[in-house]
């Protein structure tokens, strides 16, 4: 271990590259099993790679879809203790060992999310849609709040026409607005639920091998094994 620490530390820029029949060469050299040497190496780095679609601008942020890489592969019963974290099972459960679904709901939001594990990477995939049904009931409400101020404010005086008609329009706009502001926090709850679900799998990955490491990166597993 400390013969390839000390390589794996050694040059710099394109040479910083240690190719696996090197390393076995070493591990021999050491008399280190060179399946113990594998099994280290095929762990994957638990780095996390983000990337979500989310809605810009002052509208409704609508469906959108966060996603979360993470390299290094679960096993099936990782996958699905990970997946239960998530919420409950989405009528359609996946598949046992490679894809679990579940389904949650944040606010006025309904989210699936897909759990997947394969070829040495798991995969986090939340697809947020928004509840259209569980607005509903505000509609009639608000058109109601409405009606009554128009009416007030005419049968107060007739000629604030202008004023009622600036007033309901006003309500509107923080009906809109408001439920908007509100679908963003839905956002950022269903963002740090991503995150936390990536960093659980962070912490179990087992897979994830390559052919070439960089130093720094070998440095990294060789230290934690040692």
């Amino acid at each position: 271990m400390e013969a390839l620490r000390a390589a794996s530390e050694s040059g710099g820029g394109d040479d910083d590259l240690v190719s696996e029949s090197e390393l076995l060469a070493m591990a021999g050299e050491m008399g280190v099993d060179s399946g113990r040497l594998r099994e280290v190496l095929a762990r994957g780095t638990g780095s996390v790679q983000g990337r979500d679609h989310v809605a810009t601008g002052w509208g409704w942020p609508g469906n959108e879809t966060f996603e979360r890489v993470i390299d290094g592969e679960l096993s099936p019963g990782q996958l699905e203790e990970v997946a239960e974290l998530a919420g409950g099972r989405y009528e359609d459960g996946g598949t046992p060992g490679v894809r679990e679904t579940r389904e949650f709901w944040e606010g006025w939001r309904y989210v699936t999310l897909d759990v997947t594990a394969r070829g040495g990477r798991t995969k986090i995939l939340a697809k947020s849609k928004i509840s259209y049904m569980r607005l509903s009931p505000f509609f009639p409400l608000l058109a109601i709040a409405c009606l009554m101020f128009f009416v007030l404010m005419l049968k107060e005086n007739p000629s604030n026409l202008e004023q009622a008609l600036q007033g309901v329009i006003s309500m509107g706009l923080l009906f809109y607005f408001g439920v908007g502001w509100s679908m963003r926090l839905n956002r950022k709850r269903i963002v740090a639920r991503v995150d936390e679900l990536a960093t659980k799998v962070k912490e179990q990955v087992v897979g994830g091998g390559e052919d070439r490491f960089r130093s720094d990166e070998l440095a990294e597993r060789v230290g934690e094994e040692s």
